[in-house]
């Protein structure tokens, strides 16, 4: 059977590992990665391409930005702010001499839940990953949803509050989802509330789980938060089910308190012109963007 290297190119580590075509786990780590800029990222992959020698038939990778996946190119790449209009499949592929596939990280965790997971029995569907923004992707007829430019499912920017989205003097964070429900705003609000600067998610959900108010308050405001925009992405997408990925998905609450919320605003609005979708947690955690950039370079190469 054969074997592939794929790669999930993150800001502080590459985690990369060995998997057949059928998407089991052959090998699998992490190494440091250097990302400041193009000469430091390629001398990280043929660091690790030194490790792992070459016994694979070509390179999967998931990285943030903007990706054109078909062509090989990164039109953006996310926190990697040198990137820009960059062949980086060709770039990436030259350090391994092996075929290589990019895709975005978001779409990854999609097209993983759509291939063997969460949304593998239904033709579409919505994956939110929460993390430091929001990221996902979206599932139409079986096919990840990519857009005209390879933007398609960029979830951290759906608008909440119209009118603060115009005002040129306001900061643009607590307009858009990402500014609402992702990891990196409603930890940081725990934060404030408790007044302790190095909160994390863990001290959250532990307060949650304690029956700390402060706690429940955010947390019900991040549920509240998340219905309202599932329900907006509903009304134009009218999808069976959304998965809920991320780090925060660890945690069993992440995923029930927003399927209770949804189920209150169909109670409340019994005449939405859509349906109520299933809201379940993503089953491939931290593995989805390794297991999706192989589904998009067995379905590319």
């Amino acid at each position: 059977m054969s074997k592939y290297l794929v790669l999930d190119i993150g800001g502080t580590f590459i985690k990369y590992a060995i998997m057949t075509e059928d998407g089991a786990f052959v090998e699998q780590g992490k190494v440091p990665a250097n990302t400041s800029c193009e000469d430091e990222m390629l001398a990280s992959l043929e660091s690790l391409h030194q490790q792992v020698g070459d016994d694979y038939e070509g390179v999967a990778i998931s990285m943030p930005g903007r990706i054109d996946t078909a062509r090989g190119w990164a039109y953006t790449g996310g926190a990697f702010t040198w990137l820009h209009d960059y062949p980086a499949a060709e770039k990436y592929g030259a350090v391994f001499g092996k075929p290589c596939t990019i895709a975005n990280d978001g779409k990854c965790a999609a097209i993983a839940e759509s291939w063997n997971g969460a949304l593998s029995d239904v033709d579409s569907g919505a994956v939110l990953v929460l993390g430091t923004g929001v990221g996902g992707g979206i599932i139409l007829n079986g096919e990840v949803w990519m857009g005209c430019s390879g933007g398609a499912g960029e979830l951290s920017w759906l608008v909440c509050d119209m009118p603060a989205i115009h005002d040129p003097e306001a900061h643009t964070s607590p307009a858009i989802w990402a500014g609402r429900i992702a990891a990196g705003a409603i930890v940081p609000q725990f934060g404030r509330l408790k007044g302790i600067d190095d909160a994390d998610g863990i001290m959250l959900f532990d307060a949650y789980e304690a029956g700390d108010p402060d706690a429940i308050a955010v947390m019900n405001d991040y549920a509240t938060w998340a219905s309202s925009g599932i329900i907006t992405l509903q009304a134009v997408l009218d999808l069976p089910r959304y998965a809920i990925g991320g780090g925060i998905s660890a945690r069993p609450q992440a995923t029930s308190l927003i399927r209770d919320a949804v189920d209150k605003l169909y109670e409340m609005h019994p005449y939405l012109p859509f349906s109520k979708p299933q809201i379940v947690t993503c089953k491939f955690g931290n593995e989805a963007n390794l297991i999706g950039a192989l589904a998009f370079h067995l379905r590319n190469s």
